[in-house]
């Protein structure tokens, strides 16, 4: 009697192994398309870019190569031709860069384009304290000249606190005083080029 037929769960083995054996060629198509995708959906490519619907496709083939993978890898493990540690690591890793290939994740990772300033809008607050401390941020900023029009608006303040911020702020700006008048301010910041 042969060993096959002696051991019915060796030979399910066997058959597994034979049969995950043809599928690894298209374990490596898969993984070539999945990158190329990826590539591609990051930005033009020879002056062709993808839909917006292709960004899903990169992770749909990486997951259907993972599945394949995971079952080769499982039947090496239980037939004892593959550590177990190593393909258990292996798999985990394959599904971390799945996950991070998935588009959601990748936009949540993309750094913000470009810093929002919110210093005019805080000038704007309803709370005069967080209006009086706009006004100073933006008298002490390097580029405070482009935040004088609303300095200057700040000077007609129904607070106090944030009227007398905001000439500090502009007297900081100019070197010099001109007083309470937001118009005397206004006739300054047009002749240094504040206002237009």
């Amino acid at each position: 009697m042969g060993e096959s037929a002696a051991d019915p769960r060796r030979l399910r083995v066997r058959a597994g192994l034979a049969f995950v054996q043809v599928l690894r060629p298209a374990l490596y198509a898969l993984l070539v398309l999945s990158a190329l995708f990826t590539f591609w959906s990051g930005g033009p490519v020879a002056g062709r870019t993808l839909p917006y619907w292709t960004r899903s496709v990169a992770p749909t083939i990486f997951g259907i190569f993972l599945a394949i993978f995971t079952v080769y890898r499982f039947a090496l493990m239980r037939a004892k031709k593959y550590p177990a540690a190593t393909g258990l690591f292996q798999v985990g890793l394959g599904a971390l860069i799945w996950v991070l290939l998935l588009p959601s994740t990748r936009q949540k990772i993309r750094p913000p384009s470009a810093p929002v300033d919110e210093v005019p809008a805080l000038m704007s607050s309803p709370d005069p304290r967080v209006r009086a401390l706009a006004v100073e941020v933006a008298g002490y900023r390097r580029d405070g000249a482009r935040y004088a029009a609303e300095m200057i608006d700040r000077l007609e303040d129904a607070d106090p606190a944030v009227r007398a911020r905001a000439h500090a702020a502009l007297v900081r700006l100019a070197g010099h005083d001109e007083g309470n008048d937001p118009d005397a301010w206004r006739e300054e910041g047009r002749k240094r080029g504040w206002l237009r």
